[in-house]
C-alpha cells in the first residue's frame, strides 16, 4: 500500500510542485517516499487487522478448507536461534517484494510523457524541447568556433608557416 502511495505522492509532487518550483524529479520522489514511510508506519497495523479479520470470514465460507496459518508461539530462546531470525527476515523481505510489486499498480494509469505535457501546459512548449534546443545551440557555437580554429590552422599551413623553423 505504501509503495502505491510512494507512486500517486511522487507523481502529483512531481508533477505540480516540480513544475511550479522547479524541483527536481528525485526530490520529488524522496518527498513522496516520506509520506508514503508514514502511510505505511500508520496503516501497517490496519491493514494486518483487516486481514485477521478477512481469513476467519474466508475460514468461514470455506468450511475450514483454506486457513491462515497461526503466528508461531516460540520462547525467548527460540526467538534467539539464528534460524528463527533468519526465516523472519527472509519472510519479511519477500512479503515486502510482493507488496511493493502489488502497490505498483498506479503506474497502470499514468499516460507516458505526463510531465512534459504538464511542462508544456504551464511554459508554453515542452520543458524537454526547450532544454534539447538550447543544448544545440551550444554545440552549434562550440562547432563553428572549432571549425574556425581549424580555417586558421589550414590558412597558416598553406601559408608554409609550419614549413618554417621557429
Amino acid at each position: 500500500m505504501d509503495n502505491a502511495i510512494l507512486i500517486l505522492a511522487g507523481e502529483a509532487i512531481d508533477v505540480s510542485l516540480g513544475v511550479t518550483l522547479g524541483i527536481s524529479t528525485m526530490c520529488a520522489a524522496a518527498i513522496g517516499n516520506i509520506i508514503s514511510d508514514l502511510s505505511g508506519v500508520v496503516f501497517g497495523t490496519m491493514v494486518e487487522d483487516a486481514l485477521l479479520g478477512w481469513s476467519k470470514k474466508i475460514e468461514k465460507l470455506t468450511g475450514g478448507r483454506v486457513k491462515l496459518p497461526p503466528m508461531p508461539k516460540l520462547t525467548y530462546d527460540q526467538r534467539k536461534l539464528r534460524s528463527v531470525r533468519w526465516s523472519g527476515q527472509l519472510g519479511c523481505a519477500v512479503g515486502l517484494t510482493i507488496g511493493c510489486v502489488i502497490g505498483m499498480f498506479p503506474l497502470l494509469f499514468f499516460p507516458e510523457g505526463s510531465k512534459e505535457k504538464e511542462c508544456e501546459h504551464h511554459h508554453g512548449t515542452s520543458a524537454s524541447v526547450k532544454l534539447i534546443n538550447d543544448r544545440n545551440e551550444i554545440l552549434k557555437k562550440e562547432l563553428s568556433e572549432w571549425k574556425e580554429k581549424y580555417r586558421v590552422l589550414e590558412r597558416e599551413k598553406n601559408d608554409g608557416l609550419w614549413d618554417k623553423g621557429y
